[in-house]
């Protein structure tokens, strides 16, 4: 089940942040494909394993709870995610405050995927008997 919950998250984030990266063009907050791929896989893993199963299920898996988290994910992180400036306007020099922002937004980064990645581990260590069953 934890598998199948996996790989299921993993097709559909991929789905999801191909269509968000192609259609807004944007890679999320941090300028990565992989980083916005895995942080939207994160979050659709965490409402599966959280979220009561509802809808058709398709290999076992309740696949609503999947998508409403991907696309959540993918619509917030998109939405904070910075514009590409017009060509025609570019920055001669980097200011030491961009240096500091990209520096902060790594940290988060790194305390958001250890927070997603304790719920997921929670509900199948810790708590299962809460959530999906």
């Amino acid at each position: 089940m934890i598998f199948t919950d996996f790989f299921v998250t993993i097709l559909v984030g991929v789905i999801i942040v191909y269509t968000f990266s192609r259609t807004f063009g944007t890679k999320g907050p941090w300028g990565s494909f992989l980083s916005f791929l895995l942080v939207v896989v994160l979050f659709a893993w965490t409402a599966a394993v959280w979220l009561k199963p509802y809808g058709p299920l398709w290999m076992g898996i309740s696949w609503i709870p999947i998508v409403f988290g991907g696309f959540f994910a993918a619509v917030l992180l998109t939405s904070v995610s910075p514009r590409r400036a017009p060509i025609f306007y570019k920055f001669k020099k980097k200011s030491k405050a961009t240096e500091n922002q990209k520096a902060d937004l790594d940290v988060y980064f790194w305390i958001l995927i250890f927070c997603l990645t304790m719920l997921i581990a929670s509900h199948f260590f810790w708590f299962p008997q809460f959530g999906r069953q």
